[in-house]
């Protein structure tokens, strides 16, 4: 069972094991089956990961619908392809994931980014509202003057 506060992770692993019928039984997806089977559990997987510090190979095994040495072969394919910071402890059968803290200098240059980006996107909406306040309004060579007359 997996640990409370985590319903939106069971709900995913239901909602792909409804698709996983879709797919089989659908002419044209059910060359997909297999990508998307490898896929749904490494997106399951990662969203795990990023909640927990520790997991239950077994668990996860019996959530991601395969063995527990399935499991820990998936496991270690992950750390070997550098997809996945994370230690297997055999002998608790766990996966122990490693600290990925950012560098305050990384967090900065991050920030900066996003303060610039938010910056751009501040002053192209205000020109849109100038120019589009300046269009609706008369100019004033377009008034009347009655003196011209």
């Amino acid at each position: 069972m997996w640990p409370r506060g985590n319903s939106k992770i069971v709900d995913g692993v239901k909602r792909c094991a409804s698709l996983f019928k879709v797919l089989v039984n659908d002419f044209f997806l059910v060359a997909c089956l297999d990508d998307f089977i490898e896929n749904a559990r490494l997106f399951i997987f990662e969203t795990f990961c990023r909640i927990h510090q520790c997991i239950s190979i077994s668990m996860l095994a019996e959530k991601l619908n395969m063995t527990s040495d399935e499991a820990e072969r998936w496991i270690v394919e992950l750390i070997r392809n550098a997809r996945l910071d994370a230690k297997i402890d055999s002998k608790l059968g766990h996966v122990v994931m490693g600290n990925n803290a950012v560098s305050p200098y990384q967090q900065v240059i991050e920030k900066t980014k996003s303060l610039s980006f938010r910056s751009q996107m501040l002053a192209m909406n205000i020109e849109k509202k100038l120019s589009y306040n300046s269009r609706n309004e008369t100019p004033h060579w377009a008034g009347q003057d009655s003196s011209f007359y």
